[in-house]
């Protein structure tokens, strides 16, 4: 009976007629039991992407126990041979269908396939069209994440000089040499120079490495989307987007970072100039016994720092524009009521247009109000940067963090710099 009565409401299918006999020879009548359950669907698995290199290597030279720090082993080109292996798609793993207690069937979500992530320079396996390879020798780029591709292999085998004059590559570069005095290096990848770089430019969209380091008069200059590494910077400019890593000093140079500043080794230590790090810095010394002037700054981005000064101008440039045109107004109309015959059409029209500005001038100061209270948001961001030194740090330097500003007066050991309550303090690594 009480299976007719399901059947006749549609109910099919996981019907548990042990429990509904259970239920009419016991008489239970007063409790909510399930007597029917469908199955639910298994969803499929997506498939993935297996890359045969380190996608995402951190790029970080060893350091021994005596201090000595190791440039050798980074691969930071990843070179590879023709018909080598790059990726491989595995595929999605089906769903299985489910059923509903009326016999309806469920469809499962179904796994999605990746596509072959094949870019300039490689193609599919012919014996397995899932796996990506090489279509000639050179070295690896993995492009935005999305793509991997190959790009021929360039190798300087000595200096960069007038023999080779200014390079520009689309791909990764490794010079065996030096690059001499006013010559550029710009690349599509990455930089890996074995030898000194004198008052040149190295420019490049990925990482830079500077094994031996730059020095020069100060007309050098180093800009990399990625990290820079490097032994050594005197009297030279670093900026870049990821971090700086210094195997031994930084001497008189302005070095900027969107990430950390980091000198490793023996001394690592950092002496004059100006070095801004975005998300901290870690020196073994910073400053020397001569108390030479050395600005640290912290927790400060340059591009939001850059567009909050904008804002600044661009407010007071509002607020001058504000009084000018009121001064025009008033002048306009009491020319237009004392002097009728020299409130001409030009005139009116220039009335009519300053009124226009007086009601949209107002709007703008909120608008750039606003963006302001939202870029100041975005700098505290970064008020947990913290400046390391590990062994000392001497009077002359100025450590910065955000807006607030300590000025070191006296030799301190194993000490760190951190904003507590809109206050830079000094206190003892523990």
């Amino acid at each position: 009976m009480a299976v007719k009565k399901l059947k006749e409401a549609g109910v099919s299918y996981g019907i548990n007629d042990e429990l509904l006999n259970d239920i009419f020879e016991r008489r239970v009548f007063d409790e909510e039991l399930l007597i029917a359950s469908g199955d639910a669907p298994v969803h499929g698995i997506d498939g993935k992407v297996n890359y045969f290199f380190e996608t995402s290597p951190e790029v970080k030279p060893s350091e021994d126990d005596k201090g000595n720090v190791d440039f050798k082993d980074l691969n930071l080109i990843k070179s590879v041979k023709k018909d080598h292996k790059l990726a491989e798609v595995i595929p999605a793993q089906p769903g299985k269908e489910g059923m509903s207690v009326k016999g309806k069937k469920i469809p499962p979500r179904e796994g999605k396939n990746p596509q072959l992530p094949m870019g300039k320079n490689t193609m599919p396996m012919p014996e397995d069209p899932n796996t990506l390879i090489a279509a000639i020798d050179g070295h690896i780029i993995f492009k935005q994440g999305l793509l991997v591709e190959v790009e021929p292999a360039y190798v300087v085998s000595g200096d960069v000089d007038f023999n080779t004059g200014n390079i520009d590559y689309v791909g990764s570069i490794l010079i065996k040499g030096d690059v001499k005095s006013g010559f550029s290096v710009k690349v599509g990848g990455d930089v890996d120079i074995w030898g000194v770089v004198e008052d040149a430019t190295i420019e490049a969209e990925g990482n830079v490495l500077l094994q031996k380091g730059i020095i020069g008069g100060g007309e050098g200059f180093v800009r990399a989307k990625g990290d820079v590494i490097l032994k050594f910077v005197e009297n030279q400019n670093i900026r870049c987007k990821g971090n700086v890593i210094v195997g031994e000093s930084i001497r008189h140079s302005k070095v900027y970072s969107d990430k950390k500043v980091i000198v490793k080794g023996k001394k690592g230590f950092i002496v004059g100039g100006e070095v801004v790090a975005t998300e901290g810095i870690e020196a073994k010394n910073i400053g020397n016994y001569q108390n030479i002037k050395t600005d640290i700054l912290v927790g400060i981005s340059e591009k939001v720092k850059k567009r909050l000064e904008e804002l600044e101008h661009e407010m007071k440039q509002n607020e001058s524009n504000e009084d000018n045109v009121k001064k025009a107004i008033s002048t306009l109309i009491q020319l237009k009521y004392t002097q009728k015959k020299k409130f001409t059409a030009d005139k009116a029209a220039l009335l009519a247009k300053m009124q226009g500005l007086r009601t949209g001038l107002p709007r703008q100061k909120e608008e750039l109000e606003q963006e302001k209270t939202n870029v100041q948001k975005e700098l505290m961001k970064y008020q947990n940067a913290e400046v390391k030194v590990l062994n000392k740090v001497y009077p002359g330097v100025k450590v910065t963090i955000l807006n607030e500003k300590y000025t070191v007066t006296e030799e301190r050991s194993n000490v760190s710099f951190r904003l507590i309550d809109k206050e830079v303090v000094c206190g003892t690594i523990s």
